[in-house]
């Protein structure tokens, strides 16, 4: 993501989709995991419309490890 994006420095998407927003920034409700670059909330609230909100550090350390089509489940 350019620097500065609210939700950066990383995101990753999921296949998941929102219950909540059904478009976002003219593509689909998509589920994400990402920083809280620009955005209000700690990691970990339910803060959000369906993403993970994970540290800034988080997100850097999963986006180099995590390669496209990798599983994710979310457990709470």
């Amino acid at each position: 993501m350019p620097g500065g994006v609210a939700g950066g420095p990383y995101a990753l998407a999921l296949s998941a989709r929102s219950n909540v927003l059904q478009r976002f920034e003219g593509g689909p409700g998509q589920i994400a995991v990402h920083g809280v670059m620009g955005l209000q909330g700690r990691p970990g609230t339910a803060i959000s419309h369906g993403c993970v909100r994970v540290a800034n550090a988080d997100s850097r350390w999963l986006s180099a490890r995590i390669a496209p089509g990798t599983p994710v489940t979310i457990r709470r």
